[in-house]
């Protein structure tokens, strides 16, 4: 499979890395990338760049809908889309993902916040890289640079589980805490206040994402799906030959992106991926 593809513009063939996937309610699919803005797609008018007020050579690390609103977690700061134009919120420090939980959350480089436009207040861990946020029915689950925390709902308290490395994503598992670390491996809670830690030869794990009670892997070489057969980890390959950075599920079509090899999608019940761009 040709792992190199290049997206045709109206301007010129531009090679992008695409670094992050979502959708709107309405179908529209918007694509980070790394270093050439947002572009988006719509059945009627195709591919079209949607970057109007960001500024150039931007990282995209993700876009999270929030409350009917979409934002940018970027390099260079929190961006959020109104009327069809990127305008930078208050938030100038490299950003990592927005989550909306009653309150909206940031995770920056500097800490978890709290709040709103103009309104963002330090929450926790102040002056550390926060990746990630998973919320259950009792705790806040925290990836950041030196591991996983977590904020008891019910104390109000704060637990470090430290593990000498960042983790980045994170997912439940089997009704386990699982994780990605900045080393590209797999961090997996053993429920008596500790982590296993898996490795995969020849892999570095970027990304988990979770739907409908599965969780997938994206990874340096290829997409796959986490199983565990007799309580041994395992992971499921998609058939796909690239560094997948995202994944989104939508209408029955799953879709990645991939830092060489453009937008892939497939029927989600079929093995074979295509090229979208």
């Amino acid at each position: 499979m040709d792992s190199n593809r290049f997206w045709q513009s109206s301007n010129d063939l531009l090679p992008l890395r695409f670094t992050t996937l979502t959708t709107s309610n309405e179908g529209v699919l918007y694509a980070g990338t790394d270093g050439k803005g947002v572009f988006q797609f719509t059945p009627l008018r195709s591919w079209e760049n949607a970057s109007q007020g960001l500024p150039d050579h931007l990282h995209i690390h993700r876009l999270d809908w929030v409350d009917s609103q979409l934002y940018a977690s970027t390099n260079c700061g929190l961006y959020v889309l109104e009327d069809e134009v990127w305008k930078q919120t208050s938030v100038v420090d490299p950003c990592y993902r927005v989550i909306g939980w009653g309150d909206r959350f940031v995770l920056t480089s500097k800490g978890l916040l709290c709040g709103s436009e103009g309104k963002w207040q330090p929450l926790a861990y102040h002056n550390k890289k926060t990746f990630d946020m998973l919320v259950t029915p009792h705790f806040l689950f925290l990836g950041y640079e030196d591991g996983v925390a977590f904020y008891d709902l019910l104390t109000g308290d704060w637990c470090d589980l430290p593990l000498n490395q960042a983790v980045t994503s994170l997912a439940v598992f089997n009704q386990k805490l699982i994780g990605t670390t900045s080393r590209g491996g797999l961090v997996m809670g053993n429920k008596m206040g500790g982590f296993h830690q898996i490795r995969f030869e020849g892999m570095h794990l970027n990304r988990l994402v979770s739907y409908q009670g599965d969780v997938y892997v994206c990874a340096n070489i290829g997409i796959y799906k986490l199983i565990d057969l007799k309580g041994r980890i395992l992971l499921h390959s998609y058939n796909v030959q690239a560094e997948v950075t995202d994944l989104l599920i939508w209408r029955g079509i799953m879709m990645i992106s991939t830092l060489q090899s453009g937008i892939k999608y497939k029927n989600e019940h079929k093995s074979a991926f295509q090229t979208i761009l």
